[in-house]
């Protein structure tokens, strides 16, 4: 192999490792967020709010979809990481080989599903007699390709574990660049409508995947997808469905819950559905600059685990902590302060504005201690501990809060619906901060010194 990529992680400075790794997926994230917004924004400017619903509803199947992706991005980049922090690279080599056909293998299985089972599960997530055919146009454009919108998450995070963020970043920004442009086009200017967001989203993952594609191709990696380096294993399977499947689980849960509250929802009226659905995407801009972050960190984590660094790892855990609260108050005292313009932004109905700014101000009571979930579980997904991981994404969209969801909907109506998620968000930080002392303690007994500087072997 050339010049090592994993001096980064493993005798850079600290902070500047973190900012280096960090910078890239943070950017990614923010390019995500555009994209994300540019959908709601456009859509909305159609002053359709049927269709800003039918945006809202689909979500949980795009999640559905990201949840298989994200088996190997955060299950395949644990494992990959960890090898090459134990310099395994053959294993690392195997591991993404497999995790990249096991990928399309499952992405073929669910266009399969989700296209036999289009209409009752329309029905089920929500729909409306209003927003009912909105929801589908977009729902069959997105599962006919879904491959390639598995294949954008997963690929992301296998380059990412390897240290290359930059390389991650640049997939990601094509993906969401290309979409962003083709957004007014098709939406707009040839008046496709929600369609046409679809088709943005579709065409932009698969410019995203030629790209990793043509980085494999190129063997500028120290990973592989060659068919030759696809010899899956017992172990291969176990490490990544470990890490993998609970953050899958996670993902899939989020969708549910989503249903769940789209349900409730349309049950206050479809502007409330709206509404709801414009404050999911404005609260995205925090999650995923976060999560940006601590994706960042995670390949240094996991790197740093297996190598039995603990000095290096406790130091890039304290700092990710520190980014990722600061952000997340920043971000809350800004949304506190213009919530309703916020939310005007993106559409101009008076009803789903007040609902949406309603809902907004509801969920900042949560928002700052998103930094401090973010940052546990990605250094649990990164050091292998899957139950405290799987707890953290599971406690604020499922264990906690789906109870919480019907119970105070129940007792107090709509204000019992937006308090729902801030609650179980406060009641899932405390628990998994209480997870990391534990965590903490293991880390410290790690015998080698993070002054060690011993050179990587060279792999042919």
């Amino acid at each position: 192999m050339k010049e090592s990529k994993l001096h980064i992680m493993e005798s850079m400075d600290v902070k500047k490792a973190i900012v280096k790794l960090a910078l890239p997926t943070m950017m990614a994230s923010i390019v995500q967020i555009i994209y994300n917004l540019t959908d709601t924004f456009f859509v909305g400017r159609l002053n359709d709010a049927n269709q800003v619903a039918a945006l809202s509803l689909v979500f949980p199947i795009f999640l559905f979809i990201i949840s298989v992706g994200n088996i190997f991005a955060n299950g395949g980049a644990s494992y990959i990481s960890r090898c090459l922090g134990e310099k395994k690279y053959d294993e690392a080599k195997k591991t993404n080989a497999t995790c990249f056909y096991s990928a399309i293998i499952l992405g073929i299985i669910f266009t399969i599903v989700i296209v036999i089972f289009m209409d009752p599960l329309l029905k089920i997530i929500g729909t409306s007699e209003n927003t009912f055919q909105f929801t589908k146009d977009y729902t069959l454009i997105l599962s006919f390709f879904s491959v390639f919108l598995i294949l954008q998450i997963a690929l992301s995070g296998m380059v990412r574990s390897e240290g290359e963020t930059a390389k991650a970043m640049l997939g990601m920004i094509i993906g969401s660049g290309i979409n962003i442009v083709l957004d007014p086009i098709f939406i707009s200017v040839l008046n496709m409508g929600i369609g046409g967001a679809a088709w943005a989203t579709v065409i932009g993952n698969i410019c995203g995947v030629l790209y990793y594609l043509i980085y494999y191709l190129r063997k500028k990696s120290i990973l592989s997808i060659s068919p030759a380096w696809f010899k899956p294993t017992k172990k291969i399977f176990k490490e990544v469905s470990k890490i993998g499947v609970p953050a899958s689980l996670g993902q899939l849960i989020m969708g549910i819950s989503f249903i769940l509250v789209n349900v409730v929802a349309s049950s206050y009226g479809d502007y409330i559905v709206a509404g709801n659905g414009v404050q999911m995407r404005v609260v995205s801009i925090v999650t995923l600059i976060v999560m940006g972050i601590s994706q960042g960190y995670q390949p240094f984590a996991g790197f740093n685990y297996g190598a039995k660094n603990s000095d290096r790892l406790v130091k890039a855990f304290k700092i990710t902590m520190l980014y990722n609260t600061t952000l997340s108050v920043f971000f809350t005292i800004i949304f506190a302060l213009f919530s309703k313009n916020v939310i005007k932004i993106f559409i101009d109905d008076p009803q789903v504005i007040d609902a949406g700014a309603k809902i907004l101000r509801a969920f900042l009571w949560g928002l700052p201690f998103i930094g401090v979930q973010s940052t546990l579980m990605m250094t649990f997904q990164a050091t292998g501990k899957a139950l405290r991981a799987m707890f953290i994404s599971l406690g604020r969209q499922c264990i906690f809060y789906i109870p919480l969801l019907f119970i105070l909907n129940n007792l107090f109506g709509f204000n019992g619906f937006i308090f729902a998620q801030p609650i179980a968000d406060i009641i899932t930080t405390a628990i998994a901060v209480m997870f990391s002392f534990s965590f903490v303690k293991e880390v410290k007994t790690m015998s080698i010194s993070a002054d060690s500087t011993k050179p990587i072997k060279h792999v042919v």
